[in-house]
């Protein structure tokens, strides 16, 4: 790590590259574009393009049409992260490995599902990003057993194995995968904000940002819980609720129980995620004299009626988040910062391509389509 006040020149190669990496994604324009195309001619203008070009010639004798594009950008997400890791130097390359850690969490769950509800494993196989510590190798063993039992021993060197093991015997249950996916979460939060108060470069931005991030899943999460067919307990609350973020537990308990509109816009206002809200309703409603009020009262008009917010609603608060992140980055040009807005915004990329890939097979008009994509 480079002495206080100095920049390591290892640093600010990696950031350059990072920021460069980051103005090839695909554009708005780019997107508009393939709106208009066929499947075929989406999978040729993919087959050009410097980032694409080389998984689809390597998968186009295995696969074609929108599972082609689908391989192949999965494919290329996965080399993406690879090279992150390849080229980000010392505490860069440390906080960009326990960021894309996550995976791991998205990874096993979508293992252990598919396994105890029978999904076909190609299905479950292409969910799957070989992004944080499990590597493909062992990802494509766990697909091959057939028991909760044996994915969870194949797992023990696994970090976050104890977790695993202390909810192994319920797996399977009503419920069970809910909990254990919550404690994952948890626990890699915890980690990696315990990480960022180590006082590396842009640490501190990103523990700021981490909460926001930590605030956005907390208030979903509540949402979801408000919608389910039986209410629950406090102790379910404290269980899904994610410590860290800027927002108090006590907050989200007093929410859940809310059942009149003036109180619940209240408490709403208190939080910082109202007004991230209302920008988010601002842009989907091209109004610009929506208020954080006008956005608390829309929540409650869901979460009176027990339903969850509209995926127009959720994907603005997303658009929102990732700006926040690109900003802080040019704030904060030589940290982790930019590495993680560009990988931040590739994942995106890839599932806007995979959302086109599945529309247009089924059908769906591009207006429709359109409803998927994150800018």
């Amino acid at each position: 790590m480079p002495p206080p006040g100095a920049i390591s020149p290892s640093y600010i190669y990696a950031c350059t590259r990072f920021r460069v990496r980051r103005t090839t994604l695909l554009p708005r324009e780019d997107y508009l574009r393939i709106m208009g195309m066929s499947i075929p001619e989406i999978v040729t203008y993919l087959g050009r393009r410097d980032y694409y070009g080389q998984e689809i010639v390597d998968l186009a004798h295995d696969f074609a049409g929108a599972q082609l594009i689908e391989e192949a950008v999965n494919r290329n997400l996965a080399q993406s992260f690879r090279h992150a890791m390849a080229i980000a130097p010392g505490d860069l390359r440390t906080l960009t490995g326990e960021y894309l850690n996550r995976w791991d969490i998205a990874n096993v769950m979508a293992i252990l599902r598919g396994t105890v509800h029978d999904v076909p494993r190609r299905q479950v196989r292409d969910l799957l990003i070989p992004a944080g510590e499990i590597d493909g190798a062992l990802l494509t063993r766990l697909l091959d057993f057939t028991t909760c039992e044996e994915i969870l021993e194949a797992l023990q060197d696994w970090r976050l194995y104890p977790i695993l093991a202390e909810y192994y015997r319920i797996c399977g249950e009503q419920g069970a995968f809910a909990r254990i996916e919550n404690e994952l979460y948890r626990q890699y939060y915890a980690g990696l904000l315990d990480l960022g108060a180590s006082g590396c470069s842009g640490c501190q931005e990103l523990n700021a940002y981490l909460r926001f991030e930590i605030d956005i899943t907390n208030m979903r999460n509540l949402l979801r819980l408000h919608c389910a067919e039986e209410a629950c307990d406090v102790r379910v609350i404290d269980q899904t609720m994610i410590p860290g973020g800027r927002i108090p537990i006590d907050l989200f308990r007093r929410l859940y129980g809310i059942e009149t509109e003036g109180e619940f816009v209240s408490a709403f206002l208190a939080t910082d995620i109202a007004p991230v809200l209302a920008q988010a309703v601002r842009e989907l409603r091209q109004d610009p004299n929506i208020s954080s009020f006008d956005a608390a009262e829309l929540i409650w008009q869901r979460w009176h009626q027990r339903r969850r917010p509209v995926h127009e609603i959720e994907r603005g608060v997303t658009r929102i988040r990732l700006h926040q992140l690109e900003s802080l980055s040019r704030r904060h040009p030589f940290s982790v910062l930019p590495v993680l807005a560009y990988l931040e915004r590739k994942k995106y990329e890839i599932a806007n391509l995979r959302a086109i890939a599945r529309g247009k097979a089924f059908g769906l008009p591009s207006e429709r389509i359109w409803q998927y994509i994150v800018l």
